[in-house]
């Protein structure tokens, strides 16, 4: 990032980190409805500063409109469509976002070069049909469809069927102190017993300063198998050398493969 996005932004780097930051602020995002919850992720999203927000929704402002988006008026009624009235007031809420409008039907041109889609009060022929456009492109353009109905609300997201996820639950990387290791199949860790290791099925660790079992102390990750609140298996460590003390256990973000399922697939 550039020095005058890091001030401008330094807030949200706090709160997502810089590496979430930098990819936000390249981001292409269309959103197609604008009513009440349109407008308001549109809001939202251009004061957190991708680098362009593209509006659709070619229906003239309707008197009800007024109700929920706060950017029309009385003078658009019947007379622009929802896109065209608030996209002037939209981009003044941030000026390093490009905001623009586009009218007609949403086609495979328009999703080109898109980071994310976002529909909202869209029909179910119409989300099905978006839905397997953003899916065809490659890399496939994320797909959120949501709508708010009172209290209640809906959401779907599809990123396709390649997303690689390189942080799944955004936590910081817990840590535990080793208290001791066998020499089996599988090999069984053990962790002081002042603090639980916090570890889960499936998560890679790295270990550091074991003494002994030195072949531990590589910076290869590897998958445990959670087996208590202070104790955990890895691979087969009958061959190797007996462990004497000491050692620090990591986790590690491993990337890993999430296929979503399609629209069409989960509606039905």
């Amino acid at each position: 990032m550039h020095s005058k996005d890091t001030d401008l932004y330094s807030r949200q780097i706090g709160t997502f980190g810089m590496e979430t930051m930098g990819k936000l602020i390249q981001m292409k995002v269309l959103i197609s409805g604008l009513r009440g919850l349109g407008v308001e992720t549109a809001k939202n999203l251009i004061l957190a500063g991708p680098a362009a927000v593209i509006l659709h929704d070619d229906a003239l402002v309707e008197m009800r409109d007024l109700g929920a988006n706060f950017y029309l008026s009385e003078a658009d009624v019947g007379k622009r469509s929802r896109a065209q009235a608030c996209a002037a007031q939209l981009s003044q809420l941030n000026p390093y976002v490009t905001v623009s409008v586009h009218s007609g039907p949403v086609s495979e041109e328009l999703l080109s070069g898109l980071s994310v889609a976002v529909f909202s009060e869209a029909s179910q022929a119409e989300l099905l049909r978006c839905n397997e456009l953003c899916r065809s492109r490659s890399p496939a353009v994320g797909f959120v469809a949501a709508d708010c109905f009172g209290l209640a609300a809906t959401c779907f997201v599809d990123f396709g069927e390649h997303f690689t996820c390189r942080d799944k639950d955004g936590e910081e990387p817990r840590s535990a102190i080793v208290a001791g290791v066998t020499q089996e199949n599988p090999g069984a860790v053990h962790c002081h017993h002042d603090r639980r290791h916090g570890f889960q099925d499936g998560d890679w660790v790295t270990f550091r300063e074991v003494q002994g079992m030195a072949e531990l102390n590589s910076s290869q990750p590897r998958q445990i198998k959670v087996s208590g609140p202070y104790s955990f298996t890895i691979e087969d460590t009958s061959g190797y050398s007996a462990y004497v003390c000491e050692g620090i256990v990591s986790q590690v973000n491993v990337p890993h493969t999430i296929a979503f399922a399609s629209y069409g697939q989960s509606w039905l």
